[in-house]
């Protein structure tokens, strides 16, 4: 005989209208509630994008179907992948059966499910469902035995798991009922249904009980099916509709650049996020797309600090808004559907470093940042509420153009003893060097921007600064919430940066990398902009610097979150370190992509915010346990926070904390 799919067999009629019914059904359930879903979704403030439909067509291949992210933890990267493809093939199948038999046969007399065809289908189908029994599995026994901090143990999560796991179940032991009744001469190629018939066999089950088990099976199973559909957005299943739309509509901005607020509009009145209707379409969706599997949880240096801070709680605590406040969203009263404050504390939102670990570590593309930040500005902008110190720093960034209030005219005496050109005697440079606030001001940065001055000299390069023309950039500002502040830096900035001509701007702070760079586009002004680590290590490549020294030490590195994870520059660094005869660079365990914040990031270097332990502590110790005497750092904030971290535990003589221009520079005599 030639294979083939008998769809019915030992099925009735009247169980093939059931099945209709009942699965129609709960499909229509299913589209109702997504329908009614994403109306409130449209309750947020602007629209779902749809530009570039390509590239996020390919997004969604690579994060929702190809599961790049999830696949970086092994343990949970197979189970994850066995479920969703042991789904997605059994869904396949499911829908080759009924296209076989409603369209090829009832139709067109046509089969399509028969020959070798057929049997090719029938050994992919058992291959993928014994995946996803292993794969479900997994997911039980990590919740019953290793049970992870980050996961959510909820009601909601264990049913999930057990109807997926009966679901595929009863559809293993509903091939093998018909095996043992059948026993056709191609059984073998179901092979896992095909080892269940022959349990059953054993036991010794008769031909009349394998039918009546098998038509009960079939109806159990397709209505099972049936249920799911109609649970499905009731269920943490949810996610598997609302990830992919929430890869496929999110961002295109920069990593490193905010969503800019128009301050000139006179028709708003609110700034920022604080009813649940001042977030946008996509923020709404972030909430309900959330798979809770803890990544950005367990990637938080603010959580790992014992603050209120977490970062998958954020993030479902904008799905809660969304819940409370359906009946009003509905009804269309959103008069008083406040979230910030009522539901997400103050203190959980300015403990956030923005370091954007949570951001790299969620497998559907959530920005958590961004809505913390936005929330941040209603704080500020709208209520006032700032933490004291850090009021004083933007008062004083306003006043004195730099957050530590020094006199305007004391940029410069970090150079004393320096022939340092200025542009506004120059007029015209090949380089803009740009000292920043930290290099101006701070001690252990100042070293920093002599060593750039000796590593231009050396190189020969026609550079000038701005010396008491600079300003404070505010990007911290920002990230605190107040864009009033930035963006009247910004304008300021970009009438000086206009005045003159130059080719490149060099800074060795990432945070004023990152806004010239990816921020300032936004208001109409781009520039040619290299981090220090990236101009040095070029420099350093093409022979314009020579180290002449060797350097016997073993150092290790600490990603800036600005250089890394914003902006993806992690062998610059590294590379200039390197080309120092005698350095011997040691990785730590967290580092590159993974690499810990210093805990300075987001304003917080400017007040502080009870951690225990704090975080630059942590880094420190990640530093210390590598062996090496000097921790190399690429941003003034790290080399604050960590500097700060080895005065605190007493370390100060066995590990040294130095800007990797200061150990090229004492490498050039």
């Amino acid at each position: 005989m030639t294979p083939f799919r008998d769809t019915y067999w030992n099925i009735p009629h009247w169980a093939e209208i059931l099945l209709y019914v009942v699965q129609g059904l709960g499909v229509a359930i299913l589209i109702g509630k997504l329908y009614l879903r994403t109306r409130l979704w449209l309750k947020g403030q602007g629209k779902l994008s749809f530009d570039q439909p390509g590239k996020r067509i390919g997004r969604v291949l690579r994060f929702a179907v190809a599961q790049v992210r999830i696949a970086r933890e092994q343990y949970s990267g197979i189970m994850h992948l066995s479920v969703f493809f042991a789904f997605v093939m059994l869904f396949i199948g499911t829908a080759l059966a009924t296209v076989d038999y409603d369209i090829g046969v009832l139709l067109f007399d046509v089969k399509l499910l028969q020959g070798d065809f057929y049997l090719i289908y029938e050994l992919v189908l058992d291959f993928f469902t014994v995946a996803g029994i292993v794969g479900l599995s997994l997911a039980l026994l990590r919740r019953a035995t290793f049970r992870p901090d980050r996961l959510t143990y909820s009601f909601g999560f264990a049913v999930m798991l057990w109807l997926l796991l009966i679901e595929v179940l009863s559809g293993l032991l509903l091939e093998s009922f018909r095996l043992a009744a059948l026993q056709p001469p191609w059984q073998t190629w179901s092979f896992a249904g095909y080892a269940v018939s022959r349990g059953l066999l054993a036991l010794g089950i008769g031909p009349r009980s394998l039918e009546t088990a098998h038509l009960a099976t079939w109806i159990f199973h397709s209505s099972l099916t049936a249920f799911i559909y109609a649970v499905f957005l009731d269920l943490p299943l949810k996610h598997i509709i609302y990830s992919p739309l929430n890869i496929f509509f999110s961002s295109f901005r920069e990593a490193g650049a905010l969503a800019p607020l128009d301050l000139e509009d006179e028709t708003i009145e609110t700034f920022g996020v604080g009813q649940i209707t001042d977030l946008t379409p996509l923020q709404l969706l972030n909430g309900d797309a959330c798979t809770e599997c803890g990544r950005c949880q367990a990637a938080c240096p603010a959580y790992m600090a014992g603050t209120p801070l977490n970062p998958k709680q954020i993030i479902l605590d904008i799905q809660t808004g969304l819940n409370r406040y359906t009946p009003q969203l509905r009804s269309g009263q959103v008069g008083d559907v406040p979230l910030t404050r009522e539901i997400i504390s103050p203190e959980a939102l300015w403990a956030c470093t923005t370091c954007q670990a949570c951001v790299f570590e969620c497998p559907v593309l959530i920005g958590h940042v961004d809505s913390i930040v936005d929330m941040r500005r209603y704080l500020v902008l709208m209520e006032g509420d700032v933490p004291e110190l850090l009021a004083t720093a933007m008062t004083q960034a306003e006043r004195a153009g730099d957050p530590w209030g020094n006199p305007r005219g004391s940029r410069m005496d970090w150079a004393e003893g320096l022939n340092v050109p200025l542009m506004s005697e120059k007029k015209k440079a090949d380089v803009l060097y740009w000292v920043g606030c930290a290099g101006a001001y701070d001690p252990e940065s100042q070293k920093t921007a002599r060593a750039m001055i000796k590593i231009f000299e050396a190189a020969g390069i026609d550079y000038a600064v701005l010396g008491d023309e600079e300003r404070c950039n505010c990007e911290w500002a920002r990230r605190a919430g107040n864009e009033y502040l930035y963006q009247e830096a910004t304008h300021s900035n970009i009438a000086v940066f206009d005045r003159y001509e130059f080719k490149t701007i060099v800074t060795h702070c990432p945070h004023c990398f990152n806004t010239f760079k990816n921020e300032y586009p936004q208001f109409g002004s781009s520039y040619d902009v290299e981090h220090h680590s990236t101009y040095i290590a070029r420099l350093l490549r093409e022979g314009y610097l020579k180290p002449a020294k060797r350097l016997e030490r073993a150092i290790t590195f600490h990603d800036s979150c600005y250089l890394g994870r914003y902006n993806s520059l992690y062998d610059d660094p590294r590379g200039a370190l390197k080309a120092i005869e005698g350095v011997r660079l040691i990785e730590m365990s967290r580092s590159r992509e993974t690499g810990l914040c210093c805990g300075g990031g987001g304003a917080q270097v400017w007040f502080e915010t009870h951690q225990e332990p704090p975080v630059n502590e942590i880094r420190l110790e990640e530093a210390m346990a590598t062996g090496a005497g000097t921790v190399a750092a690429a941003c003034p904030f790290c080399t604050i926070m960590l500097s700060s971290a080895a005065q605190s535990k007493g370390v100060t003589e066995e590990v040294a904390v130095r800007d990797i221009a200061l150990i090229v520079a004492e490498a050039l005599d």
